[in-house]
């Protein structure tokens, strides 16, 4: 019952939410197949049933923020992330687009998934690209993989905020101009300073629980596109969230 309440309190279905319940230890360990493999089972029916299969972006152009790279002794150098919209397929073309506006092209050889080599990888594929003619150490987390000439580097842009309360685990206080947090974008993180647009009191103070839009100067060049969400993070927890409304530079 407290389960179920609090599934609702929080803006869930919560009286008729399925709630399974069994032991994955059982299932591994081959006992009790009651709360075990049996329950598992039942809860990956009802996630078939009740959860939606998300919509695929498949139409726009290939993008894979990198998550993590490593070399295949013979084969070349493999990065890895999420597919986060397009799809890309063996013998394809791709460039990575790095920080300090370093971009390159290389050409796809493989594609794995789970162990299993595949043809092709579309949005939603957690997947390992294998790339030819690629340097490990020229690839790290935080660039992306794109079809050529659709994602490029920027350092300044406009962007909405919204910053967290102190009752959502956000900040305190307020901050006034020249605010410097880090950013999290998809898979990587950079500092950026916060100033007002032109045309606005650059003496106000930004409050705890305010939505603004601001202008902000990143260190370094990064691949950021017009509607891209991030995480403003500091001392180690998320102060804020925002969404980049334009391009400036």
């Amino acid at each position: 019952m407290e389960m179920r309440e609090l599934l609702s309190q929080y803006g869930f279905d919560g009286d008729n939410t399925p709630v399974v319940m069994g032991s994955a230890l059982c299932a591994l360990e081959g006992r009790q197949p009651e709360i075990g493999v049996q329950a598992i089972e039942k809860l990956l029916d009802h996630v078939d049933e009740y959860i939606p299969t998300p919509q695929r972006d498949l139409e726009q152009p290939f993008l894979l923020p990198v998550e993590d790279v490593f070399s295949i002794s013979g084969r070349g150098t493999v990065v890895t992330g999420r597919v986060e919209r397009g799809t890309l397929k063996k013998g394809e073309e791709i460039e990575i687009v790095g920080n300090f506006n370093k971009t390159f092209k290389a050409t796809v050889t493989g594609i794995e998934m789970f162990k299993k080599e595949l043809d092709a990888a579309m949005a939603g594929d957690n997947a390992g690209i294998l790339l030819r003619g690629v340097k490990r150490d020229e690839v790290n987390r935080g660039m992306v993989l794109a079809k050529p000439g659709t994602v490029t580097s920027h350092k300044k842009v406009l962007a909405s905020l919204y910053i967290l309360s102190k009752e959502e685990g956000g900040r305190h206080s307020s901050f006034g101009e020249n605010y410097k947090p880090q950013l999290f974008l998809r898979t990587t993180d950079v500092t950026g300073t916060l100033r007002f647009p032109e045309g606005a009191d650059h003496s106000q103070m930004v409050m705890p629980g305010d939505n603004i839009e601001m202008e902000i100067e990143l260190v370094r060049k990064t691949p950021i596109e017009v509607n891209q969400r991030f995480n403003i993070r500091e001392g180690g927890k998320t102060v804020g969230t925002g969404l980049v409304t334009r391009i400036v530079e």
